[in-house]
């Protein structure tokens, strides 16, 4: 993950951009950021801690299609002996 260039896109987003949370989780879905870069830039950008932007991925229309994919990774965390 670069954090300079994800740095850039919070503050473009900030200086230009929708500052709207679906709007904001949308472009940045548009864009092809994987979920934690998302996350990253929008807790940069729309204010929130890391798992508040967690949340708010998670619950937003335009990653819904991930809900799946991310349930079972969930899930298998729990299978696997630390």
């Amino acid at each position: 993950m670069d954090r300079s260039r994800l740095d850039a896109l919070a503050s473009r987003f900030i200086e230009n951009g929708p500052t709207e949370k679906e709007v904001v989780l949308q472009e940045l879905r548009d864009l092809g950021m994987s979920p934690i870069e998302a996350i990253y830039v929008a807790s940069k950008v729309l204010g929130l801690s890391l798992p508040e932007a967690k949340t708010a991925l998670y619950e937003s229309a335009s990653w819904r299609d991930r809900h799946e994919g991310w349930q079972d990774v969930q899930s298998s965390l729990g299978d696997k002996p630390v």
